[in-house]
């Protein structure tokens, strides 16, 4: 018999594990060819069959998954802010004296853009002086664990309530996200707003797109699955929101620090779907995984170097996941920091764009936005020129390496 396990948003003995990765290394635990590999734990992801809700079994723990490197940072999809704060301002109460607070780094960009609009009362909060967080590593697995009641308390009484609280990209990375959301609100004047930001995971689950599960996103919400959430909390979900992009959309929950109204926007059709599109990702993991282990193989087989360009999480899970470390090359990335650096786990060299050339590289997989797609290709155009090709890692892009041939 399967094993269940509690519900991070329903709270039902119901996830059953839908793809267990076995041991994986942190993918920002870059390695050193004269040190021991890096550490390993356990990635599994499962579902709720209640709520529908996709979450990972027995995360790693934040002290492990926090970064060892100072200059690591992370992108996020921005095309959308202008958008969502003209919306945001329409909201009751969100005028140009609204108190308006962002919780990390990740708010910056959109209290910036409500300060050129005049909005003059603005708080980002501090890791460091408010929330004690002084390791310059420390990142968002290690504020969502210093975010807890009493230190929200301390911070309201501090620095006031706010009538809009900017939360992006923090609740997938909360191990507990019913007690985050709790202590998050108490920043919130009552009926005021917060407004949280996500990855939306319907499309990588639909694609079977595996190299999107990472260990440090502990929950992947879809808009039946957040408002679910949110009202099981008992907070209002005021509106959800999904801007679309070309491999993961941006998904939006604005949230009234008001009593739900209880009132289910979802039924029961929507959630077995869900759970059929779970049974498919389940399914097809071995397939697909057998799949790209015989084409890369046959690529070795006869003498063809492949490449990944992009030394970032999905490149990594990318490797580690469909076990290609030893049919794959090298790893391309211009980032200087990551020089004579390893990938983690697959141990594969990261070296310059050069290596396009000086290891003549028949097959490179792109593992980048379409944006910074384009820039690559058009900075490569040598290597197009003598036979060379482009592929990508993601299964919803045109030059996705699934539909490659060993020929």
């Amino acid at each position: 018999m399967t094993e269940s396990h509690l519900c991070l948003c329903c709270r039902a003995e119901s996830v059953g594990t839908l793809v267990d990765f076995g041991p994986q290394p942190p993918s920002n635990r870059f390695e050193q060819p004269d040190l021991p590999p890096a550490e390993t734990h356990p990635l599994a992801v499962g579902q709720c069959a209640v709520c529908g809700l996709y979450q990972l079994i027995n995360p790693m723990s934040p002290a492990v998954a926090k970064s060892r490197f100072e200059w690591l940072t992370y992108n996020e999809p921005e095309g959308h802010l202008d958008d969502l704060v003209t919306r945001l301002r329409r909201l009751p109460g969100v005028d140009s004296g609204a108190r308006i607070v962002g919780l990390t780094y990740k708010d910056d960009s959109t209290l910036a853009r409500f300060n050129r609009l005049s909005y003059s009362n603005t708080y980002r909060i501090e890791t460091g002086a408010d929330l004690g967080l002084q390791d310059p590593c420390a990142g968002l697995e290690s504020i969502q664990a210093a975010l807890d009641a009493a230190t929200a308390s301390r911070l309201a009484a501090r620095h006031g309530l706010a009538d809009l609280l900017l939360v992006r990209h923090v609740l997938e990375h909360a191990h507990h996200p019913a007690a985050f959301l709790s202590a998050v609100r108490t920043l919130v004047k009552p009926g005021g707003y917060l407004l949280f930001e996500m990855p939306d995971c319907s499309k990588f689950i639909k694609a079977c797109d595996y190299s999107f599960i990472w260990e440090e996103h502990i929950t992947y919400f879809c808009a039946q699955t957040l408002e679910a959430f949110v009202e099981s909390t008992g907070l209002r979900m005021q509106e959800t929101i999904v801007y679309p992009y070309p491999l993961e959309d941006s998904l939006i929950g604005i949230v009234k620090n008001e009593p739900s109204a209880g009132t289910a926007k979802h039924g029961q059709a929507a959630r077995d779907s869900l759970l059929v599109d779970g049974q498919i990702f389940a399914r097809r993991y071995p397939e697909l995984r057998a799949q790209l282990q015989s084409l890369f193989g046959a690529w070795r087989q006869a003498g063809k170097q492949v490449a990944i360009f992009g030394a970032g999480h999905l490149a990594a899970k990318f490797a580690n996941m469909y076990s290609l470390g030893k049919l794959i090359d090298c790893v391309i990335d211009d980032n200087p920091h990551k020089q004579n650096l390893l990938m983690p786990g697959s141990r594969l060299a990261i070296r310059g764009s050069a290596a396009l050339e000086s290891r003549a590289i028949d097959y490179c997989l792109l593992s980048l936005n379409p944006e910074s797609e384009q820039k690559v290709l058009a900075k490569n155009q040598p290597f197009l020129e003598r036979g060379g090709q482009f592929l990508s890692i993601f299964a919803l892009s045109p030059k996705a390496v699934y539909n490659a041939s060993a020929s």
